[in-house]
């Protein structure tokens, strides 16, 4: 296996001793840590000191976070304890950094574990937001070494157990973390209660009789009767057979599978801007969109986050959640967080003012004791403050029709802006189609206004003249209008069409004349008039 990682740049760091409880543990990826080899380490410090410093990241609050060196810091705590000074590289650097930074120093120094390079692998993808090719290329693997790690993802957590402590080998797992995690544990539970462990082969014989169920298929299984890879038909036509139910063409089964995955992703596609299908490994690159509450970006946000191109749904190809779809996701995992962040640092420090504001209130004391209700009022409802919280949650989960109205204001008014940029002629056509098939939707009084403001003195001629004439004279009027502005003002026509035209037929004009909306919208809060 390849085993260079391509570790972001981060610059050069700085040589000193750090106390040893100042250090924080970063996110290892290595979870496991031989006894022996640990204990060897501690005698090596404690008779020659530390000479390989650990690897720091300086965090914000002036304490440090472990990037690389796991095995050495606990060593050097067990013989030296919380004071003592710990060598260290201290560098500045992004959370991205610190990932690829501790791969490198797992996978280099001493192999890790399957599992242990899978969870790595998992969390490399999140930061390369999905991207497969980069994050094989920033571990220094193959993509079909990346893929087979990310398959373990799907693995249930007693079988990567068993794997981590070597009860099973890497064959085993990967064959079980193709099924059902209610099936591997299943097929755990019997493969080790054997006399003598299965091989490979007879393992994957067993799953496959015991994995391709039809009843727990999503696609449409009208074709499957017929099939002589149905086992219903087969035990009709033999003395022998497995059990009805079940389908022996595992391609076939797969191929349909696919199939019906894709067909649900395109019915979500009118509904968002990205749908996407998440197979094993790929969980930590989406994440829901909240408003409220510990992962929440805010109400605001949240309205602004929906219009973003990595507002989308999911449907998962995972096989404990095959086909479910998840609506409401946002695909870019680092920009949320980073809206999590911000909303956080806004709520703490408004309760920091609102707790500093009643300080003196409290000195002289309220006479209100939690749960008990002024006099005259009702009491407080511990269970109704924990309903009222659940509703609101359970509100937030889908698109008020508040939130539907600000998106479609924000389709309308980038339609406004992008369709005058067109060159004339497309402009022309955009006109026509709106012509010949809803005239009714033009909206005279704001190309009025456009022209007005477009055309200089002649637009005023327009605007104020022709409203007022019957079409004959309207006409003859406009024949005497400089050419110039005149197109001007044909080429503003097409931009101007009243809310009677639907939404859906704005947003399918806008894609078919292929506008990009990051001309029009950025992710941060501000309106398309305030972005374009």
């Amino acid at each position: 296996m390849e085993n260079t990682i391509e570790v972001p740049a981060a610059p050069e760091g700085e040589l000193m001793k750090v106390k040893w409880a100042d250090i924080v543990l970063g996110d290892n990826p290595r979870k496991h840590f031989d006894p022996d080899r640990q204990r060897s380490l501690e005698a090596s410090i404690r008779a020659q000191g530390l000479h390989t410093p650990v690897l720091l990241r300086e965090l914000a609050d002036g304490r440090y976070e472990l990037v690389a060196g796991g095995r050495r810091h606990r060593a050097f705590g067990a013989v030296y304890g919380p004071e003592g000074l710990m060598p260290a590289l201290v560098r500045k650097g992004d959370q991205a950094f610190a990932n690829a930074a501790a791969l490198t120093e797992n996978i280099e120094r001493e192999p890790m574990t399957p599992v242990e390079e899978a969870e790595g692998a998992a969390k490399t993808l999140a930061d390369c937001k999905g991207d497969r090719p980069e994050a094989a290329k920033r571990m220094g693997w193959s993509l079909p070494t990346l893929e087979k790690r990310l398959a373990l993802m799907n693995a249930s957590e007693k079988v990567r157990d068993a794997l981590q402590h070597k009860v099973l080998n890497l064959g085993h797992a990967e064959l079980l973390a193709a099924c059902r995690k209610e099936t591997q544990d299943s097929a755990l539970d019997h493969l080790l209660k054997q006399e003598k462990m299965w091989t490979v082969v007879e393992l994957r014989a067993y799953l496959e009789s015991a994995s391709l169920l039809l009843d727990k298929a999503i696609f449409d299984k009208s074709d499957c009767g017929p099939c002589h890879h149905n086992s219903s038909r087969q035990s009709a036509l033999f003395g022998v057979a497995i059990s009805d139910g079940r389908c022996t063409n595992k391609q076939c089964y797969d191929t349909k599978t696919d199939e019906q995955l894709q067909a649900t992703a395109d019915s979500l596609k009118e509904e968002f801007q990205v749908v996407r299908i998440v197979r094993p490994g790929e969980n930590l690159t989406v994440i829901p969109l909240h408003a409220d509450g510990l992962k929440g970006v805010g109400a605001e946000q949240a309205l602004a986050c929906r219009t973003c191109e990595h507002f989308g749904a999911a449907v998962s190809a995972a096989p404990d959640k095959l086909g479910k779809v998840f609506k409401n996701l946002c695909m870019n995992v680092p920009c949320n967080s980073q809206h999590v962040d911000a909303r956080k640092k806004e709520r703490e420090a408004a309760e920091a003012e609102k707790a500093a504001a009643s300080g003196p209130a409290k000195a002289q004391g309220t006479g209100t004791k939690a749960g008990i209700s002024k006099p005259g009022g009702a009491p407080a409802s511990k269970a109704s403050a924990a309903a009222s919280t659940k509703k609101q949650a359970e509100a937030s989960a889908e698109p008020s029709r508040a939130v539907q109205d600000y998106r479609e204001k924000i389709w309308r008014t980038v339609f406004r802006k992008a369709v005058p940029k067109l060159p004339t002629s497309q402009n022309r056509q955009v006109l026509l189609a709106i012509c010949i098939t809803q005239p009714s939707s033009l909206d005279s009084h704001s190309l009025l206004d456009a022209i007005k403001e477009a055309a200089g003195e002649d637009g005023m001629t327009i605007a104020g003249s022709a409203k007022l004439m019957k079409l004959p004279e309207a006409y003859k009027l406009f024949t005497e209008i400089e050419p110039g502005h005149l197109r001007i003002a044909v080429d503003l026509i097409a931009a101007h069409v009243s809310t009677s035209m639907s939404v859906d037929n704005i947003r399918g004009l806008l894609k078919a004349i292929e506008t990009d909306l990051t001309q029009y919208w950025k992710l941060n809060g501000k309106r398309p008039a305030e972005a374009s």
